[in-house]
């Protein structure tokens, strides 16, 4: 059997490293949160990695006038290494419900965080699910707009069968520069 092999220590195609971190965390299986939350911190450290530290190590994230700022146990906070690569949130500046970043080809990743399972101590933050922005696009004739739908894969989140939940639906934030920020399921271009 062929099987398609990555070699991290030559990564001229950065999307195959990309697709080697997704794909770890899409291959463990959904009962095994633990798991699952490595993996998924694992692949924002790739994807948007912090200036200074991990996400493995933060206890809570919070937006700072125009940025996202990650605190970790012993009081130190770090932003994004590409500052603009985070262009929205939900909920509460100071308990974000998601922080919406979008990387370098403009696809969008949500990260929802999870609730506190209130034990009184300083606890890494939960990441409840990481949902990757995927679209759908339709003709673009000469003097036309293109029309797309937007979709959402799940990589913490799966189905019966452990695989990524997928769906579609308009979501709602607020932009850095507290405006509104909407990214409909149907949209034209």
């Amino acid at each position: 059997m062929n099987m398609q092999t990555f070699d991290k220590t030559e990564q001229n195609n950065p999307h195959n490293f990309i697709a080697e971190a997704v794909f770890a965390v899409e291959m463990v299986k959904s009962n095994e949160q633990t798991q699952k939350q490595i993996k998924a911190k694992q692949l924002l450290d790739t994807l948007f990695p912090l200036e200074n530290g991990s996400h493995e190590d933060v206890v809570s994230y919070e937006i700072d006038y125009r940025h996202v700022q990650a605190y970790f146990k012993n009081g130190q906070h770090s932003g994004l290494k590409h500052a603009r690569r985070f262009v929205a949130y939900a909920g509460d500046k100071c308990s974000p419900d998601s922080i919406l970043l979008r990387d370098e080809s403009g696809t969008h990743v949500e990260v929802t965080m999870g609730r506190r399972t209130g034990t009184g101590r300083l606890e890494l933050v939960a990441i409840d699910d990481v949902q990757l922005e995927t679209c759908t696009t339709f003709g673009q004739a000469e003097g036309h707009n293109g029309t797309g739908l937007r979709h959402w894969v799940s990589l913490v989140k799966g189905d019966e069968k452990c695989r990524p939940k997928a769906s579609n639906e308009d979501k709602e934030y607020t932009a850095k520069n507290g405006e509104d920020y909407s990214l409909g399921f149907a949209f034209s271009f």
